[in-house]
């Protein structure tokens, strides 16, 4: 079984190299019925099909409201990667239908405009608390966290009733465990802690990554007050962090095990209109160095994939400006 694991990661090296085109042609072609050839017939076609594309990359919303379709729309031509004649037989209503593939690239930098420049949405804060009983605690057991926590800007969640959640295995930074919530609450920020009469002990968990703290002395509103303010400072420096740095860079992935693991990480970036261009640079057992550049700084974008569920932040590695592990 060893030998077949280098011959199997080959085969996800070739599709690294071949994957972006693939996946990306149904999306970005269009079949556009014209009557002639004509240039006048042919631009309105691309017109045409260059508002279906838009629409099928912005998750079917209408890209008229975005602010950058007005001026893609003056010359739709600009967008093109290539598009040729086939005859229909009379097949919806007209002689012929241009087929038109769009640069993948060009669109994405279409529905970004307007978005590179917007400050990053802060994610929900999923609270997992518990008394000194090991009772769990609601919202309104938390109102006082709560409260500063949104004065901060930090909108607070606390989990379903019936959904339990492995406290100690997320406190604890477990990716899977991590990962799953992230998966049912949208969002990969975590706060743990135990809440006594005479203090209380948080742990924060934030794209996979943890700190640690303890508060006492004061009354229990205060204390949970406290929590929050403590928090939101610790996000605070993560997202200024990550809002400042380049647009480009080299992005090192670990945990990528199969075909179907890379075309789950190709479709994330693909996915986020914010990404230029995503390039595989070298591969090893341990995972794949992609050359990645966007419309915004690169690490405030692969940050808010944590909410995913899939891309958690990982340890350096060499030669790498941003390292993340991808979670099945």
């Amino acid at each position: 079984m060893r030998a077949a694991r280098p011959f199997a990661f080959l085969i996800l090296c070739l599709l690294a190299l071949a994957g972006p085109a693939w996946a990306q042609t149904s999306m970005y072609t269009v079949s556009v019925p014209v009557p002639d050839t004509t240039a006048a017939v042919r631009d309105q076609a691309f017109a045409n099909g260059l508002t279906q594309v838009l629409a099928r990359a912005n998750n079917g919303a209408d890209p008229r409201t975005k602010p950058g379709f007005a001026d893609a729309m003056k010359q739709p031509g600009g967008l093109v990667q290539q598009y040729q004649y086939s005859r229909t037989g009379g097949a919806n209503g007209a002689p012929l239908a241009l087929e038109i593939t769009f640069d993948p690239g060009a669109i994405r930098r279409v529905l970004a405009v307007g978005d590179a420049a917007a400050s990053a949405p802060k994610p929900p804060v999923l609270v997992i608390a518990h008394d000194a009983a090991g009772k769990a605690l609601n919202m309104q057991d938390l109102a006082p966290l709560a409260q500063m926590a949104d004065t901060r800007g930090y909108q607070i969640v606390t989990p379903k009733s019936d959904t339990p959640v492995d406290a100690k295995a997320i406190a604890a930074g477990d990716t899977s465990a991590v990962a799953g919530v992230a998966r049912q609450y949208n969002t990969a920020t975590v706060l743990v802690g135990t809440v006594r009469d005479d203090g209380t002990e948080w742990t924060l968990v934030n794209a996979g990554r943890t700190s640690s703290w303890s508060d006492s002395g004061e009354a229990r509103a205060a204390l949970l007050s406290n929590g929050a303010n403590a928090m939101a400072d610790k996000l605070d420096r993560s997202f200024t962090a990550n809002a400042g740095g380049s647009n480009s860079g080299k992005v090192w992935v670990s945990g990528l095990r199969s075909a179907t693991d890379y075309a789950g990480l190709l479709a994330t970036f693909q996915n986020d209109p914010a990404i230029k261009t995503v390039a595989p640079l070298s591969a090893t057992p341990d995972g794949v160095l992609f050359n990645v550049s966007a419309n915004a700084p690169l690490a405030r974008l692969v940050a808010g994939y944590a909410a995913g569920g899939h891309v958690l932040a990982a340890d350096a590695h060499d030669g790498a400006d941003l390292a993340v592990r991808w979670v099945p």
